[in-house]
Order: C-alpha cells, then sequence, then structure tokens
C-alpha cells in the first residue's frame, strides 16, 4: 500500500555525519563536552527556590479558553513589556534622525502560545499564502527551513555581512533584491541574530520598515534574546512599531531559560486599519488551537516577577565566558579570533582551516571529546567557525576552549 506523504516534510530524514559520531561514542560510553550547549535545563543556572510553586495554583484546574490567552496573563506581559522598554513610551530614533514615541501596547495586543515556534506557524497561516515567501538572515537558525516547508512557504534568506572588528550589519540592498522576487509576506529579524549576536541597529530598522511598506510585507521579530546584551548596550525593542505591521516574538525559554514551561507570546502592533484586521484574523487562528496551558498562564504574573534576578545573574554569566573567550583564543598572534558579539547565548569563533570545516569538527569530536556546531549549520557563506555556547557554567567553558586550543596548536605544528 503506498500512501502519498505531503512534499512539505523532507524524507528521507538523514543524520549528518556529526550526529552519527557523537551517537556512536555515546552508545560506546565516551565522555562528550558540548562547546554549544544551548539546553538553558542543563547548565546549573539558578532561579530561586519556590520557582515552579505558582503552577500549583488551584486556578489552573479551571478551564476557561481565552483565544488570546487568560487576561491576567496578558494584562501582566503588558505592564513587564512596557517597564523593560521603557514606560510608557520608548523613544526610537527614526528616518531622518527624529524621534518616534512608541505608545505603550495594551494586554489585547498580545497572543499567548506554547512557544515562539507555534507563533512562528500562526503568523505564516495569518500572512502567506502556500508558494509565498518571508525572508530570513543568512547567517541563522536552520530551523526556519523546516517552519516555512511545513507551512507551504519559501524560506528567502538575506544577508547579514561581518566587517571586523565593527562586528555584523545587514545587506540591505539583498533585503530589496529578495523582496523584488515577488510574493513576500514577511521579513523576519532575529533581534538580536544567533548566531550572530548582532542587533538591528536604528539606521537599519528605519530602513527596513521603509522597505516592508513599500513592498506590502510585514515584520516579524524575534526578540528571545533582546534582554541578554553582553558586547554593549542592547538596542531597543519593535514592539509598539506602528510604521508597519508587526509582530514581536518572545517567551519564557530564554527570558527565565525555562523551556519546557512552553509559554510564548506575540505583541502585535502597526497601522490602525491593518492592525485591526491582523488582531482579529489572528485571534481566529489562537481560537483554533488554544495550545498555552492554563497552569502557566495563571502563574506568568509571578514568573515574570523572577525574570530581573534571572537576566541579571545569567548576564553576568554570559559576560564572563565572552571574556574568557577572548582571554584563551584572541591575542595578536592567536590564529583564532571571537567575533564581535553584541547579545545573546552564542559567540562565533573564527578558526584557521588546515581541513574542511567538518574534519575540523570531526577531529575535535574524536580527539578531544569537544562536541561543536560547525559554521555550515548557520549557512555562513565561507569556513571554518564554531560556535561558542555562553550559558555554559564558567569552569566548562574555560575547559572546552582550552581543548578546542589544544587541538588547533597540534594540528598546526
Amino acid at each position: 500500500m503506498k500512501i502519498p506523504f505531503s512534499s512539505r516534510l523532507p524524507w528521507p530524514s538523514h543524520p549528518n555525519r556529526l550526529a552519527g559520531l557523537l551517537a556512536e561514542r555515546r552508545a560506546a560510553g565516551l565522555p562528550t563536552l558540548n562547546l554549544a550547549e544551548s539546553n538553558p535545563t542543563r547548565v546549573g543556572l539558578e532561579r530561586g527556590a519556590g520557582f515552579l510553586a505558582p503552577l500549583a495554583a488551584a486556578g489552573g484546574l479551571r478551564y476557561a479558553p481565552e483565544p488570546r490567552g487568560l487576561p491576567a496573563a496578558r494584562e501582566a506581559l503588558a505592564a513587564f513589556t512596557a517597564a523593560a522598554n521603557g514606560a510608557p513610551t520608548a523613544a526610537i530614533p527614526a528616518a531622518g534622525g527624529r524621534g518616534a514615541a512608541f505608545p505603550r501596547l495594551g494586554p489585547e495586543r498580545f497572543f499567548l502560545c506554547s512557544s515562539t515556534s507555534e507563533a512562528y506557524g500562526w503568523l505564516f497561516k495569518l500572512l502567506c499564502e502556500p508558494g509565498d515567501a518571508v525572508l530570513v538572515p543568512k547567517p541563522g537558525y536552520p530551523l526556519f527551513d523546516f517552519l516555512a516547508g511545513l507551512e507551504a512557504v519559501e524560506a528567502r534568506p538575506y544577508r547579514l555581512e561581518y566587517f571586523h572588528p565593527k562586528g555584523w550589519r545587514i545587506d540591505l540592498d539583498s533585503v530589496e533584491e529578495a523582496l523584488r522576487g515577488g510574493r513576500v509576506r514577511a521579513i523576519v529579524l532575529i533581534h538580536p541574530n544567533n548566531p550572530t549576536g548582532s542587533y538591528v541597529r536604528a539606521e537599519e530598522r528605519s530602513s527596513l520598515v521603509a522597505l516592508a511598506a513599500r513592498y506590502g510585507a510585514a515584520l516579524i521579530v524575534d526578540e528571545v534574546f533582546l534582554r541578554f546584551p553582553v558586547g554593549g548596550r542592547a538596542e531597543a525593542s519593535f514592539a509598539g512599531e506602528e510604521g508597519v505591521l508587526t509582530f514581536v516574538l518572545d517567551g519564557l525559554s530564554k527570558l527565565l531559560g525555562a523551556p519546557q514551561l512552553k509559554l510564548g507570546w506575540i505583541a502585535a502592533s502597526g497601522p490602525g486599519t491593518v492592525l485591526a484586521e491582523a488582531l482579529g484574523r489572528l485571534e481566529i487562528i489562537a481560537d483554533t488551537y488554544l495550545s498555552a496551558g492554563t497552569p502557566v498562564m495563571g502563574a506568568l504574573p509571578e514568573l515574570l516577577a523572577a525574570a530581573p534576578a534571572f537576566l541579571s545573574g545569567l548576564g553576568e554569566r554570559l559576560r564572563a565566558n565572552l571574556a574568557t573567550l577572548e582571554e584563551i583564543l584572541g591575542g595578536p598572534d592567536s590564529p583564532h579570533r571571537v567575533l564581535a558579539c553584541e547579545g545573546g547565548w552564542t559567540a562565533l569563533l573564527e578558526a584557521p582551516r588546515p581541513a574542511s570545516e567538518e574534519e575540523l569538527a570531526v577531529g575535535l569530536l574524536n580527539e578531544e571529546g569537544l562536541q561543536t556546531h560547525p559554521g555550515y549549520f548557520f549557512d555562513m557563506e565561507r569556513e571554518a567557525y564554531f560556535a561558542a555556547s555562553l550559558i555554559l557554567p564558567g569552569k566548562e567553558l574555560a575547559e572546552a576552549a582550552r581543548r578546542y586550543r589544544a587541538y588547533f596548536d597540534r594540528l598546526l605544528r
């Protein structure tokens, strides 16, 4: 019997060479140290006693579905977002150097869902017909190909380019070229980007808003790493952007290092008429799924109250780890370079290339027991790069960096 499965899901799905070798190593009982660890539940982060207690509140036993999420949870989000972004308004530089005052978003602008991945799915449903396109950054996180493909949408890339030591910039010409290709319904911005750690700068922002408005595209802005500056001051949030239809994504996965709680959200803004229709249409989508759990929504006000302490503690670790990478791998005579990193949980390392990136990754695993994510995982334009996790405990990160350097020292003799 032959079943005609959907072509949205690529099949067969084969593990890459590194995944296969890692599985073999684990099966043999050999230890590994993950330089690219991204799971915040495996790195010893402190959240304080009683962190999960609000999830046991009696209200979690009552089911009263609300398409946008429980009102009390959305009210807490509105207050938290306003406070984090500078209540009651946030001053955002606009084109020509003028300031634009963005008003506090009311709770009616927020939609609760199970994760930012689900939020992307909802927004692609809202904005796209099958065969339409969304623009995504390259380098970037590879999940977008799946998220877009599962909605029968094309993930069309635009470029980020690196200028040392100033850092990354969005290639705005590549954005406009991709828009000219037609059928683009949204520009996805990661603010700051993963893995480059680069924020969308104010001058880039004004250009992107103008381009989106000219070509009839919305902005989808992923801000899960926004509140983790490591190389300076964070850029302003897009929450409240009124120049074009804008959806800002965030969630507990990064804000509290708690992906297992499964709660994300969308904050919508934009010109009045189109925003009103978008809110109404998005409510129908949200009502169809009703995916956010009652206990975690009920606990959200108390969980958000714990966020400032968590952000402060993790922020210190991120900055200390970036300094450790610079100390071990940096220096004028080093063959390595730690790329400029402004925010987020990842730093990119540029390595010498006596072999292909994949062969280097295989050597690091086999000889040093070091698991890595090479640059081709993120569609880097050239080799050789590796991602380094800044959320690792300091001693583990230092040990991983020393093993990384030792491997290349032997290779370059």
